[in-house]
């Protein structure tokens, strides 16, 4: 499940940082995970043994925690926590049901962009409450924004843990298709390490001039190595699509607007409180 999370939050920050050089505007994103055993629609996988496990396990020390004498003082002096929690818990148990893999997915998520600043928001799914997820291109910094509970933490900065025999191969393909009226062109991205290799595909287009092409920025996450490779994609990435674990995460543009914004989206707000990453 870890790596199914990683594999996203490395795909979605590798795509809408590539628009922070030049873009100024919004990008919306609609996220389907699909069995690798089903092709075309979304389907509703379940959950292997150990995740269920893992889910029942996380779903037990929030009950805990939220039915803790020694939590209520602090809960109600900050009903928002509890709130928030509740919600965290609602979408777990959501999880155990019929949705499985999906219910923890975000269904999209919306990226705004100015200045080389970003500001993303998830939509719906248990990933939803880790926050709203902006970068400051002048602190060099990726902030997790929780509006419920009116914190914020700092992300830790990513180590690369690519080994010196790692390789990695970009193919352009002659396949093309339209995604919003664009024409892309579909690029295999192949990584191979310590003999096992995964594969991403990318389709992007050159129609879009207002984009630095191969500008890809990290924001502070991801691994650097597989960032220079993606510099050699000639055009702006518009869908992705990568499996781990038998599964297929594919993201998709649903919509662009090249529009101006107020440099108030991209501020830490000044009377929300400064948490450890991760609570």
């Amino acid at each position: 499940m870890k790596k199914i999370i990683v594999s996203f939050f490395i795909a979605s920050l590798i795509i809408s940082s590539n628009a922070q050089i030049n873009f100024e505007g919004t990008i919306k994103w609609s996220l389907s995970l699909n069995s690798s055993k089903n092709t075309g629609t979304t389907t509703q996988k379940e959950l292997t043994p150990q995740q269920k496990a893992d889910l029942t396990k996380g779903i037990a020390e929030l009950e805990s925690k939220l039915n803790d004498p020694g939590m209520q003082a602090m809960f109600e002096s900050n009903p928002s926590m509890k709130a928030m929690l509740e919600q965290q818990l609602a979408t777990m148990k959501t999880m155990q049901g019929e949705n499985g893999m999906n219910g923890l997915m975000p269904k999209s998520y919306t990226v705004k962009m100015k200045d080389g600043n970003s500001y993303t928001q998830m939509e719906g799914g248990a990933m939803a409450a880790a926050g709203d997820i902006l970068y400051l291109k002048s602190t060099d910094k990726t902030y997790y924004i929780k509006k419920a509970a009116k914190t914020y933490s700092v992300a830790p900065k990513s180590k690369s843990t690519t080994s010196e025999d790692a390789t990695t191969t970009v193919t352009a393909t002659t396949e093309t298709t339209k995604i919003l009226n664009y024409t892309c062109t579909k690029y295999i991205v192949t990584f191979t390490e310590a003999g096992k290799t995964k594969t991403l595909f990318i389709w992007a287009t050159k129609d879009l001039k207002q984009y630095a092409s191969g500008s890809f920025h990290t924001s502070g996450i991801g691994n650097q190595g597989n960032m220079t490779a993606l510099k050699k994609i000639d055009g702006v990435p518009l869908k992705i699509e990568v499996t781990e674990q038998g599964q297929t995460i594919v993201l998709e543009v649903i919509e662009l607007k090249n529009v101006t914004l107020s440099a108030a989206d991209f501020v830490l707000p000044a009377d929300y409180k400064e948490v450890p990453f991760g609570q």
